[in-house]
């Protein structure tokens, strides 16, 4: 009944005021689909039009319209009676009837209407989202419906063309979102991440919805009723949303979709040109990779969404939707997108297949086509592949092969290999290769010239950004020296560039550029050579990586004075862009961060403040000091405060004044309330501040108390709770105090009050009581990690327990006056190298062996020497045995070292109510280890060191008789040895002399000149190595 009193309101509309149908916004939404028997409750319902009398039944001849509400409805401007016939009489019940109809309908109105109406054709679009969403639930819920009873003729609700012109707009929709709201495009390029969550559900929701289009489609071609559900347009929007969408299954559901279109395009052709057969048909989509069709009947099982129709509708009032070179090249992009150069490529050469088989120009791929690939290539580091593509394109039309590529894809060859550079693995030749053959196409481009009118003029010019990538790739290469000082050379010729095209006569310049890009197909940047601060920007960030803080402020230096020139010029000229921006600037402060050099925070802070005139001397709120600008300067101040004062450096700002200058500045960042606020990233480096402090001043706990409070402080103006980087630092502040048990207790309070404490957390607490003489604390914090791991169900947190933790612990009963303490420490490293069934442990490492050995240094043991010895025999033997002097860096030989001279020192230090078994067999190993220690199987270049003589002297002081030979051979020895390595210093002379008899010195002295035999006295060749 309301059907049709809204159709007669529509019949008097349409004659009384001659408006169109397709114009009538109805705001009347039936509360049930009751048109359609056992249809589910939707607010969509069916509109009769009042041309359905004349023109047939509305099923198969009717042109119907759907609308929910007037806010849901846009129209395009200046639609012509014309195209409202030619849409009245599209019917894609018919598929054959239709496409001959379209091109009858496209021949008579082509040049009548659109001489009168230049503007395009625009379609109706649905501008609200929750009609779209409507739609794609009506139709979710219809094949919800239809799958759980047999589908008769009787029953096919899905045929209305209402319903289904609201599908495709719903689709459309979806594919082009922000085309529709163009009001939150600028709130949501300010968040990228939403922005992509939005493709996401967009790309899944005309998924969604176009599967459920694709099973009516089916069964309607299981019913040969000649009914085609699926339109060419439906098949453009799913593929435009699944290419935008950030998933990559969505991108490859629109790379099968794709393909899919395509075939259907070639068969549709086909068949209206009446040039092929179908046999001859399937052997050219097969020629060309393309999916085959299939029909469909009663007995073949439903299919899914990546089979095939045997045909869909073809509507031909709107070229865009068709597979052509942009729909093409949108896939691609998004296959780009997911770093997948290689699929991409796939379809490009598809698309030279298509453009030799078919007559017209609408596969032909572009130059954007091929720079897609390129840069594919270029964003997973790929420089040959890249290259060879590019090469492809210079030969694509034919003849002369440097005629088919542009500035646009010789730059993205350059920067895939200016990306290969800084990622070779450690490997510094191949390094140094990538950045020359990215400047290799940086001259080939130069070198391609082309003669006319009797000049020589560049075919492809290159630009700022060809230079700026090349510039980068030997800034990041591996081989620094050389990579440096190309780049260096790079932007001074760069620099004269700018100035000689800016010296140029405007006419000459532009006909320099058009006789440049024309023939190239363009895509030179306009700037031409002009630099700006992104060129700049990459070699700072290659003297930051090299720590060079000197280079990196002279470059900033140059930048400002530059632009100085440029202001002095009228604000023009080549170098009007070089001013540092924001980014210049932290690159340079990182630079000073990193150095951790006891002037850091000074001179970070220096670059603060003039970042901060010359944005207030400018007026640029644009490239003002952010957040990450004052955390980086935390930083630099955080590593200037691990410094003490010396009184050779008395006016540096290091230690507890530079903590408070960090304090200073999270003050300011606190105060400007207009514009920036502090995260917990400020908070935490302050905290680390106080805590590299504690261990420098005498007010270690003062320091700690005031880290402590920063954690409320946190709280209370941010609002957010300490991360596990605040807590640490706290507690790092606390572990270096002076405060003895009392620290180390409150440091255990502090990780009871954490949610989550890391192993970090537990390390440090550990580490506190090891300091403060608790080692029965930290053994008890380690049980309790133990059994923490093994109950949990996380089978990364059950192996995960570091070597770190157990190494302090081993420190702890190193430094205990425990008698037992050598014995707990030995038992802890037993553990480590047998293993346990329960919880899987990691193995020692060289600070294990050397904690063990410490700890029994000065133990009333008397079978330490032995103890010792096996333990050190261990440590060795962990060495592969083709370790060797190229394999051993510089701080493991000096651990080896230690470990040797530990084991001396047990046999030096080995108790005099040992007895005589236990002394003798000190004495044994006493010799034993320093001749191992000349003769190491695990390095060559290892031998006795200046602590090594002295220990060993000490030793045969301690274990042998005095006036034995025994003892007199031996000391005399390892002195003379000492002598000629240069480690003789007074203790080592005094020593002797004092466990040795006159005759033995003046023995040993016989064979220099005559002195009184002070250690002044003495050769100074036998001192040259020695420290004081």
């Amino acid at each position: 009944m309301a059907a049709r009193r809204l159709s007669s309101f529509s019949n008097h509309l349409v004659s009384t005021c001659r408006c169109d149908y397709n114009r009538i916004c109805l705001s009347y939404v039936s509360q049930s689909f009751r048109s359609i028997s056992g249809a589910s409750s939707s607010p969509y319902f069916t509109i009769t039009s009042p041309y359905q009398k004349f023109q047939g039944s509305a099923s198969n001849n009717s042109y119907c319209s759907h609308f929910s509400s007037d806010a849901t409805i846009g129209r395009g401007k200046k639609q012509t009676i014309a195209h409202r016939k030619v849409g009245r009489r599209y019917n894609p019940s018919n598929t054959q009837k239709n496409s001959s109809t379209m091109r009858q309908n496209h021949r008579n109105h082509r040049n009548n209407d659109h001489k009168q109406h230049r503007t395009p054709f625009h379609s109706m679009r649905l501008t609200n989202e929750s009609a779209a969403r409507e739609t794609t639930l009506l139709f979710t819920h219809l094949q919800n419906d239809s799958s759980q009873r047999n589908i008769t003729k009787n029953q096919t609700s899905w045929r209305d063309r209402a319903t289904l012109l609201a599908a495709e707009q719903a689709l459309e929709f979806w594919a082009h979102r922000n085309n529709n709201q163009q009001g939150n495009n600028h709130r949501q390029q300010n968040n990228r991440n939403e922005q992509s969550h939005q493709l996401e559900r967009d790309a899944q929701t005309a998924l969604e919805l176009f599967t459920s289009l694709h099973h009516f489609h089916i069964q309607e071609a299981k019913l040969s009723n000649g009914v085609s559900v699926l339109t060419n347009g439906m098949y453009s929007h799913v593929i435009d949303a699944l290419s935008k969408s950030p998933k990559l299954e969505h991108v490859r559901e629109a790379d099968r979709l794709l393909r899919q279109f395509i075939s259907l395009h070639v068969a549709e052709n086909s068949a209206l040109t009446c040039e092929t057969n179908d046999g001859v048909l399937q052997s050219m989509l097969q020629e060309l990779g393309l999916p085959l069709h299939k029909n469909y009947d009663d007995g073949d099982e439903q299919p899914t969404i990546l089979q095939i129709p045997s045909a869909i509708s073809w509507n031909y009032k709107d070229k865009h939707h068709f597979p052509n070179q942009i729909r093409i090249t949108g896939v691609m992009r998004g296959q780009v997108r997911q770093k997948c150069p290689e699929e991409a490529e796939s379809l490009l050469h598809l698309m030279i297949k298509l453009a030799s088989t078919s007559q017209r120009n609408q596969f032909q791929p572009n130059e954007i086509g091929y720079a897609t690939v390129i840069d594919g290539y270029s964003r997973i580091c790929d420089g040959e592949n890249a290259e060879r593509l590019l090469q492809l394109m210079k030969g694509r039309f034919g003849g002369d092969t440097n005629n088919g590529a542009n500035v646009v894809a010789y730059n993205a060859a350059i920067s895939a290999w200016a990306r290969s550079a800084s990622r070779t693995e450690g490997n510094a030749s191949k390094s140094r290769y990538a950045a020359e053959k990215a400047e290799q196409l940086l001259r080939e481009m130069w070198s391609l010239e082309l003669e006319k009118d009797d000049r020589v003029s560049n075919l492809i010019l290159p630009d700022v950004v060809s230079y700026s990538s090349v510039i980068s790739a030997y800034a990041s290469c591996l081989d620094r020296p050389f990579g440096l000082k190309r780049a260096e050379e790079l932007l001074s010729e760069l620099e004269g560039l700018a100035e000689k095209e800016c010296n140029q006569s405007t006419i000459d310049l532009n006909q320099h550029q058009n006789h440049a890009s024309k023939p190239s197909g363009g895509g030179r940047h306009p700037d031409g050579f002009q630099l700006n601060s992104t060129v700049y920007n990459a070699l700072l960030q290659a003297y930051a990586n090299a720590g060079d803080t000197s280079s990196a402020e002279k470059l900033l230096d140059r930048m400002i004075s530059l632009h100085s020139r440029s202001l002095k010029e009228g604000g023009g000229g080549p170098f009007k862009k070089v001013r540092p921006n924001t980014r210049t600037f932290n690159v340079v402060l990182n630079t000073w961060a990193k150095s951790g050099t006891r002037e850091a925070g000074a001179k970070a802070n220096e670059l603060l403040l003039k970042m901060e005139d010359m944005s207030a001397a400018y007026r640029d709120r644009i490239n003002q000091p952010d957040i990450i600008t004052y955390n980086t300067v935390l930083a630099a101040w955080s590593k200037s405060a691990g410094y003490g004062l010396t009184p050779s450096n008395a006016k540096e700002i290091v230690g507890e004044e530079a903590a408070y200058k960090a304090l200073e500045l999270l003050d300011r960042i606190e105060n400007q309330s207009y514009r920036i606020k502090p995260d917990r990233i400020s908070y935490s480096t302050t905290i680390a501040a106080f805590a590299n402090a504690a261990q420098t001043c005498e007010s270690g706990n003062l320091m700690a108390q005031k880290a402590d409070a920063l954690l409320s402080r946190m709280r209370d103006r941010i609002g957010a709770e300490p991360d596990d980087y605040s807590f640490n630092g706290v507690l790092l502040a606390w572990s270096r105090t002076s405060g003895g048990l009392s620290s180390a207790r409150h440091c255990e309070s502090i990780l009871r009050s954490m949610r989550n404490p890391t192993h970090v957390s537990w390390s440090t607490v550990i580490n506190a009581y090891a300091h403060a003489g608790g080692a029965l604390e930290a053994a008890g914090l380690l049980k309790e990690m133990e059994d923490r791991a093994i109950e949990s169900t996380v089978e990364k947190q059950r192996s995960s327990l570091p070597i770190v933790v157990y190494n302090n612990v081993i420190h702890a009963w190193s430094r205990s006056a425990d008698q037992d303490a050598s014995n707990f420490a030995e038992a802890i490293l037993n553990r480590l190298e047998s293993g346990s069934s329960s919880l899987s442990l990691p193995k020692p490492d060289v600070i294990s062996y050397r904690s063990v050995l410490n700890s029994l240094e000065h133990t009333k043991d008397p079978d330490k020497a032995a103890r010792a010895k096996s333990i050190l025999d261990r440590f060795i033997a962990s060495f592969p045995a083709e370790s060797g002097i190229s394999t051993i860096d510089t701080q493991m030989k000096d651990n080896i070292q230690g470990a040797y001279n530990s084991v001396l020192a047990a046999c030096a230090y080995t108790p005099s109510n040992a007895g005589d078994q236990a002394r003798n067999n000190a004495a044994r190993i006493l010799v034993e280890t320093l001749r191992d220690l000349n003769n190491s199987k695990v390095d060559a270049t290892l031998g006795p060191n200046q602590e090594s003589f002295s220990i060993f002297l000490q030793g045969c002081t301690h274990l042998f008789q005095p006036g034995s030979s025994d003892r007199s051979i031996l000391m005399r020895s390892a002195l003379q040895e000492c002598c000629e390595k240069g480690f003789l210093t007074a203790k080592i002379w005094d020593k002797f002399c004092n466990a040795s008899s006159d005759e033995d010195v003046q023995s040993f002295l016989s064979g220099i000149e005559k002195g009184d035999g002070s250690f002044a006295t003495l050769p100074s060749g036998w001192k040259r190595n020695a420290s004081p």
